[in-house]
């Protein structure tokens, strides 16, 4: 065999070694799978487990925790509160919403996924969805999992503004009992670009239960106010109801310190 060859058979030999190597540590990728309940996060393998950002630290404590959830088969409706657990700012989130009968088992069609805005450190959130289960599936609660997010540091964002809903206002009920829900968007600071991607109704009786949960997009507004229709619900505690304005970045661009969230 010449030299030239055998220079070539390393070569080749070399290339699928770099192959190899590539996959093995695609394969040993780390990510983290967070179940609420009574459950402590969990690390696992990369099937069925949420993908962190490659340029952050994969760090369980900043999946966010869920304290509330709520679903109703005959409304098709589905939602959830989560909560910052980190001093990191948590974005591109992702989550699998599962349906659970009184047996703790998988209703059928019971799994939806959600998307999470823009989390803010000691801050809190809600996610609503449809349902697409039989209305008259009895539903005995839901799993909520992190499968997915991101996390930069407070700093990444600081020409965002902190959006939340104010002045909550109810209107007077029609003769079904059916009444409007309104509020009003503050920011902060007032100066900042706001990109609220929808708002999330959470009502709660005086337990602090959720008794309903609704979502409204923002598509096609000029002034951002939310506004919702809600059916006669006799157990609720209006005091306790809740509009979250759950942002998302309106632009491709990765977050960077000085940029707004639409990245202009």
């Amino acid at each position: 065999m010449t030299d030239d060859r055998r220079g070539l058979r390393r070569l080749q030999v070399g290339h699928w070694l770099l192959i190899g190597l590539v996959v093995a540590l695609v394969a040993a990728g780390i990510a983290v799978v967070v179940t609420r309940g009574d459950a402590d996060p969990i690390v696992a393998g990369p099937t069925g487990a949420p993908v962190v950002s490659a340029s952050s630290a994969p760090r369980p404590d900043c999946a966010p925790e869920i304290t509330a959830t709520w679903a109703n088969a005959d409304k098709a409706k589905f939602g959830f509160v989560y909560r910052s657990r980190c001093d990191q700012v948590v974005r591109e989130l992702r989550f699998r919403v599962t349906v659970l009968d009184a047996a703790g088992e998988q209703t059928p069609d019971g799994e939806e996924t959600a998307y999470g805005g823009v989390l803010f450190p000691g801050e809190e959130l809600a996610a609503a969805g449809g349902l697409h289960v039989s209305q008259d599936q009895k539903i005995s609660s839901l799993r909520i999992q992190v499968t997915g997010f991101r996390a930069d540091p407070p700093g990444t964002f600081s020409a965002w503004a902190q959006a939340e809903v104010t002045d909550l206002t109810r209107g007077k009920p029609d003769a079904l009992g059916r009444f409007d829900v309104g509020g009003a968007v503050v920011a902060q600071p007032s100066s900042a670009q706001v990109c609220v991607a929808e708002f999330v109704l959470v009502m709660r009786d005086e337990s602090d239960k959720i008794v309903y949960v609704d979502v409204g997009p923002t598509t096609g507004q000029t002034l951002l106010r939310p506004e919702f229709s809600v059916g006669a619900l006799p157990s609720l505690d209006f005091a306790r109801t809740k509009i979250y304005a759950p942002q998302t970045p309106r632009t491709e661009q990765p977050p960077r310190a000085g940029m707004p969230c639409n990245g202009s």
